[in-house]
């Protein structure tokens, strides 16, 4: 049978992402004869978006797969460790906040976890008798052991990267083990009588066949949008911010006396901004709504939120639309990436939803003709992933109680806040989250998640207080979690510190 051909129609990291876990997966790392050929067509004239510096823990399965070191992954792509995102400002505008980390410490067969907070006086925060994770990220600690194997931990961690530079350490791994790759501009798609696309041409006349056209060109939509017209799901009505201005940091610039191993969220006058630090910079960004704020404006709200260092910043727009395709498969064309859809980043699921969509198409490969049934599958999983983060960051916003703008009495509206999670706080207003309360088996966020941002944010305070009455014992950080937290504060190098060490024992800071 001659191998089936993929092309791989834009890069950046949506496009090296796809390629090198497609050819790791179904070509076994590319010994003997590989029965999937890929081929990237990258436009050296398109500009990359680069968003995407913060990531979820599903990230290391993707570099494993692949079979990039940890070790030449984070001094290529300038990546620190993740463990969590502190949200700043969200529930009020008092300057306090609350940690979403990755890591969660059962209690036993029953978790009551829950319960017991809720039962407490809350002296204590929720993710703190549940995590060790807020406290490691307070002090600044690495979450890998010094000399511990690449991967390796007690607990779960993703990282911050340079979003170009992890693409053409991709792009470098995966031409290596056999993926062609062309720098040409596409100027020509090609069309059978059945609606599939049979070739691409580029500015150079070359002529690119291929069984499977998988969309990566961004916003553009180049293939799925411009020659397949799939139609476009807004999410606008749930998710106001449309708009983000984006800085660079250099530390010989500023630096804020530590690298964080956390993503910052912090609330402004209509929007939030991110706060992500890596080996030699910070990026920061403000992200917006156009109906509450013109860009003039948000970006003079971002400088002085940041100081009198970014004078002499560029600052770069980015105008989005939230939403996804109605299918994502469409004949023999496949969107993924910013052409398949786009969630705002506050919940780091930028790469996670391209990742995602690489492992669920590698399981789901034609290798025969019969594509539909995939087909049908496919787009079922992967629009129930863009859902579902919906529903998760919708849930961010709807749970404010500022009233400081118009931007924040309008996001707690009901119209805005979605279906699924409007029936979800009628029974969670009864009981804490469960297990069963969803459905779907491919989830990003459990139910766990969820009970992070709702306690964090204090959902549904004046019905607990009701039920378990006003004089409420003192909140305990239980035994599990709080020595875990001691052991972690002797054995655990700073964060600047196992970074240094990565780097040759090189101080990181000018």
């Amino acid at each position: 049978m001659p191998p089936k051909r993929v092309l791989i129609v834009g890069g950046g990291s949506a496009g090296w992402i796809t390629a090198a876990y497609m050819n790791a997966a179904l070509n076994r790392g590319g010994q003997g004869q590989q029965p999937v050929e890929i081929a990237v067509v990258e436009s050296p004239d398109v500009p990359r978006v680069g968003v995407g510096e913060a990531t979820v823990p599903t990230i290391r399965h993707v570099l494993q797969t692949v079979g990039i070191d940890e070790s030449k992954f984070m001094r290529e792509a300038d990546a620190t460790f993740k463990q969590a995102i502190k949200f700043v400002d969200w529930h009020r505008k008092d300057g306090s906040g609350y940690y979403h980390p990755f890591d969660r410490r059962g209690a036993g067969p029953v978790d009551y976890s829950a319960l017991d907070w809720l039962g407490s006086d809350r002296s204590v925060p929720f993710a703190d008798t549940v995590s060790v994770q807020p406290q490691l990220c307070e002090m600044g600690l690495s979450p890998r052991m010094p000399d511990s194997k690449d991967f390796s931990s007690p607990m779960p961690y993703a990282y911050h990267m340079d979003a170009e530079k992890f693409a053409d350490c991709l792009c470098e791994h995966a031409t290596a083990r056999g993926v062609a790759h062309y720098r040409e501009n596409v100027v020509d798609v090609e069309q059978s009588e059945s609606g599939h696309i049979s070739a691409v041409t580029t500015d150079s006349g070359r002529r690119l066949e291929a069984d499977l056209f998988i969309d990566c060109t961004g916003f553009r939509g180049l293939l799925i949008d411009k020659v397949m017209q799939v139609p476009f799901r807004d999410f606008s009505d749930y998710l106001l911010c449309d708009r983000a201005v984006a800085m660079r940091v250099p530390y010989d610039v500023h630096y804020p006396g530590a690298i964080k191993p956390y993503t910052t969220a912090t609330a402004l006058s209509n929007g939030w901004v991110w706060d992500i630090g890596l080996v030699n910079r910070r990026g920061t960004g403000y992200v917006y709504s156009g109906a509450f704020l013109d860009d003039d404006a948000a970006e003079a709200e971002l400088r002085a939120f940041e100081g009198p260092h970014t004078e002499q910043l560029e600052a770069r727009r980015i105008r989005f639309r939230v939403g996804r395709r109605e299918t994502f498969w469409e004949k023999n064309c496949i969107a993924t990436g910013l052409a398949g859809g786009f969630i705002e980043p506050l919940e780091s699921t930028g790469l996670y939803l391209t990742e995602f969509a690489a492992v669920t198409l590698s399981e789901h490969f034609p290798f025969a003709d019969a594509m539909q049934p995939l087909a049908d599958r496919f787009n079922r999983i992967i629009g129930n992933r863009y859902d579902e983060v919906l529903d998760f960051v919708n849930m961010h916003y709807c749970l404010t109680r500022r009233d400081d703008t118009d931007f924040w009495r309008e996001v707690q509206r009901e119209e805005r806040i979605t279906d699924n999670l409007r029936a979800k706080f009628e029974f969670w207003r009864i009981k804490p989250p469960s297990a069963s309360d969803f459905d779907d088996q491919f989830r990003l966020f459990s139910h766990q998640s969820y009970e992070y941002i709702l306690y964090g944010m204090d959902f549904n305070a004046g019905g607990h207080s009701e039920r378990f009455g006003a004089s409420r014992p003192a909140t305990q950080v239980p035994p599990h979690v709080g020595k875990v937290v001691e052991a972690a504060r002797t054995r655990l190098p700073r964060h600047e510190a196992w970074l240094a060490a990565e780097h040759g024992g090189q101080s990181l800071v000018a």
